[in-house]
């Protein structure tokens, strides 16, 4: 079988684990469709599961009250779910939600783990995953501190492009353009300032704005904004 005809989670336990732990995780490993808006897994559920997208796309948040929600990550093909809900709680602090037509290969905690203490490869994998989400969210809050409105909303923007790139029929539009209010969550600041910052940012031909879509015509230029 070629690597092209294997499963996302396949491909990676192939490659970091063992024949033996890979025919076990396998087989108790089940997949699942998500709507877009459908929810994956809930903040404040228990963790009994450890996800990884098959194909889709995934928005990753916490409520911090009921008006507002805190965008944390997007994840695409390939990527892990679910990661911060282990502890000795067991609960997760975020929310999961589909925001195209996902499937989810869905592991069972039990297996994750006994998998994480087996294979030195595939725990090593998972630890620098974990390490660099972490220095991705340290540096997303230290730009809240030190970047202006229209900075936030650039590197907001930029964030949707590494998230989910372009489309191969035009290189400069976004393969998903994400809502306006996911901007301004991941920007910390109002709907109506990301709307002003979209149009500075247009009126500079940084960006493109169509309909509801997004172009980046300068992607050099979004860089220096967001001081990459």
């Amino acid at each position: 079988m070629k690597s092209s005809d294997l499963s996302q989670l396949d491909q990676l336990f192939r490659q970091f684990c063992s024949k033996e732990w890979r025919d076990l995780a396998r087989k108790n490993t089940v997949m699942l469709s998500f709507k877009p808006g459908e929810t994956i897994f809930k903040e404040g559920q228990k963790v009994e599961s450890m996800y990884m997208i098959e194909k889709g796309r995934v928005k990753v948040f916490s409520n911090y009250t009921k008006e507002i929600e805190v965008v944390i990550r997007f994840a695409t093909n390939g990527q892990t779910l679910g990661h911060r809900g282990l502890g000795d709680d067991g609960i997760f602090p975020v929310s999961a939600e589909a925001l195209s037509e996902t499937s989810v290969n869905i592991l069972p905690l039990n297996i994750f783990e006994d998998l994480l203490r087996n294979n030195n490869e595939f725990c090593y994998y998972f630890m620098m995953f974990v390490a660099e989400e972490l220095r991705r969210t340290e540096r997303q809050q230290k730009n809240l501190l030190n970047m202006t409105v229209k900075q936030r909303v650039a590197k907001a923007v930029k964030m949707n492009v590494e998230a989910f790139g372009f489309t191969k029929e035009d290189p400069q539009l976004l393969s998903f353009t994400i809502t306006r209010k996911d901007i301004s969550s991941l920007a910390n600041t109002t709907y109506e300032s990301t709307v002003r910052s979209l149009s500075e940012l247009q009126s500079e031909k940084v960006i493109k704005i169509v309909g509801k879509k997004l172009k980046v015509t300068n992607l050099e230029k979004l860089c220096e904004i967001t001081s990459c």
